[in-house]
């Protein structure tokens, strides 16, 4: 019989407060409770008029170029990366409008919603004209919901899932979170090699490093790979204009080593479904299963990855002692045909749809000898028990669609190279 869920869904938000008085301490706070006149805004505006008339190292168009070329993206080094881009900007910030204290406001778009006024005005030094058009009133929260309600799962993540796989594969944060906002606000956030010369970008990624302070919070030391920890990330300008020498990876875990803390982590929302088995029974014991790894090739911009007919049988005759746990990857080719797509991934069965994830491309094109750009450009994505209440009589297949978001362009399609699968059928009983 197809699996009823026998318990409740409960859903509590919890905000983290991180206290950050702490002398020598700087306090990046949100952007809904600033204001125009407010210290933070103020420096951020001066510095970039200042930043934008220069034309040395501590010019806005070499921090364009740094991301252009070395910022890392599709990997596990996005997060500690850009994390370090930012706390380097914020230094030259300081140094140039000589506010020491200054720290970069951060944009929650669930929690703020809304561009903040003071960054849409356009007689702000902060206001770029070539966002899409309507963005200073667009919900962004509502757009993003629309768009896909795959996101990254702050509080259960494991390194690979949230980070990214190695040097291949990007990360839940990265693919659902961090790009749908870069193609929202569009004009030079809709590229890799432009995204940075608009001062909304500093804001977006404070709040994408403040995501990765939460799901720090919630875990141990030992979580990070050691060969993760000991990789070297370059690129960066300091506040005297200098190069900087590389840094290891493991420098930059703390925030607060680092000189910088938030004034709240992310509020996210805490997810449990009671189990309640046979009358005394409390949990699931696992007592075996199966890994079944699939995988199926492209034909142009999409693929379908159908799942055997034995697995297909027992998820139909599945009840509450079957545990499923799938998580798979889309490959594509690392072109500019991929520019301006999204990669739609959806399960189906029979005439029954369910969507596992709508993600659009922010992806770098190979350029000189800079390896971290090349290869295929993956996107993660998954499911578990809930698809138990979708399978029919029918097959069951995992369908992806590459969706141009220029079809006024008449490109050809984008090459997606294929689809990989892991499956694990874990049998429990109940104790």
């Amino acid at each position: 019989m197809k699996l009823t869920r026998r318990g409740a869904l409960l859903a509590a938000s919890a905000a983290f407060a991180m206290p950050a008085r702490a002398q020598g301490l700087r306090t990046r706070r949100g952007a809904s409770t600033l204001t125009a006149s407010s210290d933070d805004v103020v420096a951020f505006g001066d510095a970039v008029r200042l930043m934008k008339r220069r034309s040395d190292a501590l010019s806005w168009a070499r921090q364009t170029r740094i991301h252009a070329r070395e910022a890392q993206h599709g990997n596990h080094l996005f997060l500690p990366w850009h994390r370090l881009q930012l706390m380097h900007l914020e230094a030259i910030v300081a140094r140039l409008t000589g506010h020491a204290t200054f720290a970069m406001p951060y944009w929650d778009w669930q929690g703020d919603r809304f561009m903040p006024d003071w960054i849409s005005d356009e007689a702000s030094p902060l206001f770029e004209r070539r966002r899409n058009r309507g963005v200073a009133t667009l919900d962004f929260a509502e757009a993003r919901w629309a768009e896909s309600r795959y996101v990254a799962r702050l509080a259960a993540d494991d390194f690979p899932t949230f980070h990214g796989r190695s040097d291949s594969e990007q990360g839940m944060v990265e693919a659902y979170g961090h790009n749908h906002i870069h193609q929202l606000v569009g004009g030079l956030m809709g590229r890799p090699e432009t995204a940075s010369a608009d001062p909304f970008f500093w804001l977006h990624h404070a709040n994408i490093d403040r995501v990765w302070a939460t799901w720090q919070a919630g875990q141990a030391a030992s979580v990070y790979p050691a060969d993760w920890r000991e990789k070297s990330l370059t690129g960066f300008v300091d506040a005297e204009g200098k190069d900087v020498a590389s840094w290891r990876v493991d420098r930059t875990l703390s925030t607060r080593a680092l000189g910088y803390a938030y004034d709240h982590l992310y509020p996210f929302p805490t997810f449990s479904v009671a189990e309640i088995g046979p009358p005394g029974a409390t949990r699931r014991v696992p007592t075996g299963g199966e890994v079944f790894r699939l995988q199926a090739t492209g034909q142009g911009g999409r693929a379908s990855l159908t799942l055997p007919e034995a697995v297909v049988a027992r998820l139909r005759e599945a009840d509450d002692t079957l545990m499923i746990t799938a998580r798979g990857s889309v490959a594509h080719a690392r072109t500019p045909l991929l520019e301006d797509r999204s990669i739609e991934i959806s399960i189906r069965s029979g005439s029954r749809t369910a969507r596992l994830g709508s993600s659009p491309t922010f992806v770098h094109i190979p350029e000189g000898d800079h390896a971290h750009h090349s290869g295929d450009y993956r996107t993660p994505f998954r499911f578990g028990e809930e698809v138990l209440n979708l399978v029919d009589d029918g097959s069951l297949s995992v369908v992806v669609e590459t969706e141009d978001l220029a079809p006024e362009v008449a490109r050809p399609d984008a090459v997606l190279t294929g689809v990989e699968l892991e499956l694990t059928l874990t049998e429990t009983r109940w104790a």
